[in-house]
């Protein structure tokens, strides 16, 4: 039985990396993107909100969330599942993320029966959803910042490394910004819930607690995004050939363009929350920020994993990295704080964490892997280099092949050095290192 599980868990993956796996995480950005659309607006539309159809629809994504939910996890599982064996922590991570999602699929579950039962449900489901979803997203991430300033003690000192735990440190920092911004939210809010109440988003004056934490909220959002996009493209950066220059900078550069452009049009007043019939509008406009980022955001790491093999373990964790990205900046941006009935918006509050271990998972092995590969590259030329004195004669075939047995030799040992050190496999084959160390040699004949 066990045997049979495992056969159909591996032609599961093998589905999963492209169709289903799209499929899936579709079906997630859509209703996540639903939930929080209506959550930004529910003042506006109380009484179709409480209604029968609005609580239909409530219940219908919740029911989503229950089954995509339950999909992620299995199929992260199944992915990490010879890494968690050498990295003891991904463990408890793995656990901790189950038992929290699971948590707040009860929570959710509750509200939904509270609701249905007694027509009215307690702010506390909401405390404690924000508690788990940000606690998970403040761990997750720090957990993935001492990561990567591990390895980078480790890498030659990467640049890229490092770039990219600043960036999680930065996560974190509006993580916890977050969780302290909607904390003060829902202490203004009621504390039982009921169809007769209207969602309320408190106004903060300049001087009020509230708006200086959403400036440090903000603050270290942009930070992170700017940190994120510089560690994405040095660790993209040595791929650019195969997707393409132009491609590459033309995703990149509308990914950091329209984050810069969005707020600044927020301020000034063009997409302004207001009284007037445009109000709506506004907030829904301002509202896809979020997912525009996060979409195109992932849209870099799909494009480059696509022109991978189809068997590597950087294409899976890079695509994984980029439905990480998406599904963060839309579940990051939603608020349920405002205690809508139904309470439109948890949903997507609860996939915070999930996504924050899908970046941790697809991000972190990616990026460990480029930088493997590109310390392997540098330990190939330094042993290709020391042994040039043997390059002189090698205009034998006997003393060329020598040579590159000696070198590949070396290099599978470092590569295997590095994989124990961290549990990620180095992507390159030994077909590519042969190719590399034909590219040095020719060189080196050339100069």
């Amino acid at each position: 039985m066990r045997q049979i599980k495992l056969q159909l868990a591996t032609a599961y993956l093998g589905l999963a990396s492209d169709k289903k796996l799209f499929t899936l995480m579709l079906v997630v950005i859509v209703t996540i993107t639903i939930d929080s659309q209506i959550g930004y607006i529910a003042d506006f539309i109380p009484e179709q909100l409480s209604s029968g159809t609005g609580i239909t629809i409530f219940i219908a994504i919740a029911a989503i969330f229950v089954v995509t939910q339950h999909l992620i996890l299995w199929y992260v599982k199944h992915l990490i599942k010879e890494t968690k064996d050498k990295v003891s922590h991904l463990r408890l991570l793995q656990l901790g993320v189950s038992v929290g999602q699971y948590i707040l699929l009860a929570v959710i579950a509750l509200i939904i029966l509270q609701i249905l039962l007694i027509h009215e449900y307690s702010i506390i489901t909401l405390y404690v959803t924000y508690a788990i979803s940000y606690g998970l997203w403040i761990i997750i991430l720090a957990f993935l910042a001492a990561a990567f300033f591990s390895w980078y003690k480790h890498s030659n000192k990467d640049i890229m490394i490092l770039i990219l735990a600043l960036s999680m440190i930065a996560y974190a920092i509006n993580g916890i910004a977050g969780l302290a911004e909607y904390s003060d939210m829902l202490i203004q809010q009621k504390p039982i819930v009921t169809s007769e109440d209207i969602a309320y988003f408190p106004d903060f004056s300049i001087e009020s607690i509230g708006s200086q934490i959403g400036l440090v909220n903000h603050v270290a959002s942009t930070a992170a995004y700017i940190l994120t996009w510089i560690g994405t493209v040095k660790m993209l950066y040595p791929y650019i050939k195969k997707l393409g220059k132009f491609k590459f900078w033309i995703i990149m550069g509308v990914a950091m363009a329209y984050y810069l452009i969005e707020y600044p049009l927020f301020v000034l007043g063009y997409f302004t929350p207001s009284e007037d019939t445009d109000a709506m509008t506004n907030i829904l406009i301002f509202s896809t920020a979020a997912l525009l980022s996060g979409i195109i955001f992932g849209a870099a790491f799909l494009s480059v994993a696509r022109t991978l093999r189809k068997d590597s373990s950087l294409r899976k964790h890079m695509i994984i990295a980029a439905y990480g990205f998406v599904l963060f900046y839309i579940a990051g941006s939603a608020s349920a704080a405002q205690a809508a009935y139904p309470p439109y918006g948890i949903v997507s509050v609860s996939f915070i964490g999930l996504s924050c271990y899908l970046i941790y998972i697809g991000l972190y092995s990616s990026a460990v892997t480029v930088s493997q590969d590109t310390t392997l590259r540098l330990s190939i030329r330094k042993s290709i280099t020391d042994q040039t004195k043997f390059l002189d004669s090698i205009g034998s075939a006997h003393m060329e092949q020598e040579l590159q047995s000696t070198v590949l030799k070396i290099a599978k040992k470092h590569a295997d050095v590095l994989t124990e050190k961290t549990g990620v496999e180095a992507s390159m084959t030994e077909g590519d290192i042969k190719e590399y160390m034909a590219m040095v040699m020719d060189e080196i004949h050339k100069s």
